[in-house]
């Protein structure tokens, strides 16, 4: 008897497992603590769970160019499209989860520079200690973007001498946080989800590079569904608050 009983919980526990997924999801850094939020609630609601593989938006791209093995991939609504061109992520999968600044940051309780105008924020680079952004040879949306403002404002080469550059902006704005860095420049929602620093504000309108962030399912997804409906929720209204409290506008 007790062997059917055994028996018969090994099928239930099997056909358990067999109904749940496991979807890997690449996701950058711009999106990381929204997301993984919302997963913790896609996990208990659909029996599902999800594992991230973390990266730039940049470098996300590349992999899933690549064929590397992903169930949903989050990056640019323009990264997302040539993908789709690729052939390596479904076009009627896309949707836009938000649109984001590049932003600045200060550790908490200091003192919050001027960036008011572009000409304050030339001056404010110029006078800091030391700055930190995104390897833009990493694929880092946000430090392309530095990197091209300091080029267009003519200080590049004053800035290299006190530039830090990260695999990410979360890496470094830990280290502005200590204090080891004066100030962080990324995705307003990295500095939003960081511990221990301070959005001054976004850079000012005419620096300003605002990039729209999309979800899609890849092609080589193992199940389809689940994939599916993990991007459904990121775009729920449930959802959406969600992103707008983490520096997200509504991306249609």
């Amino acid at each position: 008897m007790w062997r059917y009983l055994a028996s018969a919980l090994a099928m239930l526990v099997w056909a358990s497992a067999a109904a749940s997924a496991q979807l890997v999801v690449f996701c950058p850094g711009a999106v990381r603590g929204v997301v993984t939020e919302l997963a913790r609630e896609y996990e208990r609601d659909s029996g599902n769970t999800v594992k991230f593989e973390f990266g730039t938006a940049g470098g996300l791209q590349k992999r899933a160019a690549a064929g590397d093995a992903a169930d949903v991939v989050i990056v640019t609504a323009g990264g997302l499209d040539e993908l789709a061109k690729q052939g390596k992520a479904v076009a009627s999968s896309k949707r836009n989860v938000g649109k984001v600044g590049v932003g600045v940051a200060v550790r908490a309780g200091a003192p919050k520079p001027d960036i008011s105008t572009p000409e304050a924020f030339r001056e404010t680079m110029l006078h800091a200690r030391s700055v930190m952004y995104a390897d833009p040879a990493l694929g880092g949306q946000s430090g392309i973007h530095v990197a091209r403002v300091f080029e267009r404002l003519g200080i590049a080469a004053d800035m290299k001498s006190k530039t830090n550059l990260r695999p990410g902006a979360p890496q470094g704005l830990a280290e502005v946080a200590k204090g080891d860095i004066e100030i962080g420049l990324g995705q307003v929602s990295e500095i939003v989800a960081a511990k221990g620093v301070t959005l001054v504000g976004p850079l000012p309108p005419a620096l300003q590079n605002t990039l729209t962030f999309a979800a899609g399912r890849m092609t080589n997804a193992r199940d389809r569904e689940a994939a599916d409906r993990f991007i459904a929720f990121l775009v729920s209204p449930q959802a959406r608050g969600r992103f707008a409290g983490a520096g997200f506008d509504r991306a249609e």
